[in-house]
């Protein structure tokens, strides 16, 4: 029944195409060396699903501001993304079946948490707000020592031209990540 309630509603395939799009960027985005070499994120395994974490919070907060049906079953796919590609990146590293799923857990677990910590950040008072993503990506172990700053600076920046963007657009999967002062 499932099958056809998607092909009544219309964007069924519409909704998974936008959330594999949504998805591919913001893990594309998630681990451009550049982020690593300055050490907004910690270059190890770890480091890089955190990354996916935090870009994957930006999409969906993104897509809550839209409020409607179809943005939150586009949400609902990106997460349920992210964490198939955890479970994909620990299939790479040669992880057996035995104990896959003990440790996607634990990083499903780790990337709700970290989610709702950076979903709280952000939902500070603008004047505050760098600050406090930068405490929560220190809290949370996501930068080197120090450079929280230039993590919380990438994330703010794409979090401003997302809601700048049109709902059709985000709807329709298409966000640009940028690096600061690339605009």
């Amino acid at each position: 029944m499932v099958g056809f309630r998607n092909l009544w509603s219309g964007w069924g395939g519409t909704v998974q195409a936008s959330a594999h799009m949504l998805y591919t960027d913001l893990a594309a985005a998630a681990l451009q060396p550049v982020l690593y070499e300055q050490g907004a994120a910690r270059d190890t395994f770890e480091g890089r699903a955190a990354m996916i974490t935090a870009n994957a919070t930006l999409v969906i907060r993104r897509l809550k501001h839209i409020d409607s049906a179809r943005a939150r079953k586009i949400a609902e796919h990106v997460n349920r993304l992210a964490l198939d590609g955890f479970d994909a990146a620990f299939r790479e590293l040669g992880v057996g079946d035995s104990s896959i799923s003990r440790k996607v857990r634990k990083l499903a677990e780790l990337h709700y948490g970290l989610g709702k910590a950076l979903m709280e950040a952000l939902s500070v008072p603008h004047s505050e707000i760098h600050q406090t993503v930068s405490e929560c990506a220190k809290r949370n172990g996501i930068s080197e020592p120090g450079r929280e700053p230039l993590l919380a600076a990438f994330l703010l920046h794409n979090a401003t031209c997302f809601a700048a963007a049109a709902d059709d657009d985000v709807l329709a999967g298409k966000l640009s990540w940028q690096l600061p002062g690339q605009d």
